[in-house]
């Protein structure tokens, strides 16, 4: 099922045209086929840019190829999230060639990423980077690598702060490069938390309905939840477009 929806306010944003438009989702946790089929809705042209919060991996069916797809795609821009972050520490050294030497030389720091990563959802991707050639996994190491941690955008008469997981030990008064990693990856926000009075903090991780029982976007006075839960029974995939705060569904 797909379907859009307006926000309150904003009854002009079908008059936008053919205005080059940005878009932001995020979590799709290996659910190709609505990540596919958001693109379509979107219609999503070279000329567009679309953000994307992290967590493209894990879980579901195919991440490896969603993030083959958004790498091919020069304005589809990546955001870190804590899967692709415990990817990128497990890949260097699971991309060498696995020896019994090597095996004894882990690292209790590493046996204990690789364990998180497969309770999180990472034997799936594990496998899918299995079937690629050794090429194709550099290459996804190196695009893991390259994600930032935030960016700051402004469309629609609006700035807006993009983060996978919100802003831990948030204050006005702290600028984004002072954060920490964990502040920008393990975030778990509140119903009552509050972020910045003249701009937006946009994120996922956190499946809006854990916070309001409900699978869409959920949006408060200085932060929108964008984690509709794609992956889970009853999830769909949530896209916000920042020009107009207009809201797709797949």
């Amino acid at each position: 099922m797909v379907y859009c929806a307006y926000a309150a306010g904003n009854t002009q944003a079908n008059q936008w045209g053919d205005s080059n438009m940005i878009y932001v989702m995020s979590d799709i946790h290996g659910c190709l086929e609505q990540y596919r089929s958001m693109l379509e809705v979107i219609e999503l042209s070279p000329e567009d840019t679309l953000y994307v919060l992290g967590d493209v991996i894990d879980r579901g069916p195919d991440g490896v190829g969603i993030l083959q797809d958004m790498m091919g795609r020069a304005n589809v821009i990546p955001i870190l999230g804590n899967h692709e972050f415990t990817a990128a520490i497990c890949l260097p050294w699971l991309l060498e060639s696995v020896t019994d030497r090597s095996l004894e030389a882990l690292e209790e720091t590493q046996i204990a990423a690789l364990s998180e990563w497969i309770a999180n959802g990472g034997g799936v991707t594990l496998r899918a980077l299995q079937a690629l050639s050794q090429e194709e996994r550099e290459d996804i190491l190196e695009y893991l690598r390259e994600m930032e941690l935030y960016v700051q955008v402004t469309a629609g008469g609006r700035t807006f702060v993009l983060t996978h997981s919100g802003l831990d030990h948030f204050s006005t008064e702290k600028e984004l490069k002072d954060y920490g990693l964990e502040d920008f990856l393990f975030c778990r926000p509140h119903l009552d938390s509050a972020y910045y009075p003249d701009k937006l903090l946009i994120f996922g991780h956190t499946p809006t309905r854990t916070l309001s029982g409900e699978n869409r976007i959920l949006r408060r006075e200085t932060w929108l939840d964008i984690d509709c839960g794609c992956v889970f029974k009853g999830g769909r995939l949530g896209c916000l477009c920042l020009d107009t705060l207009e809201e797709f569904y797949v």
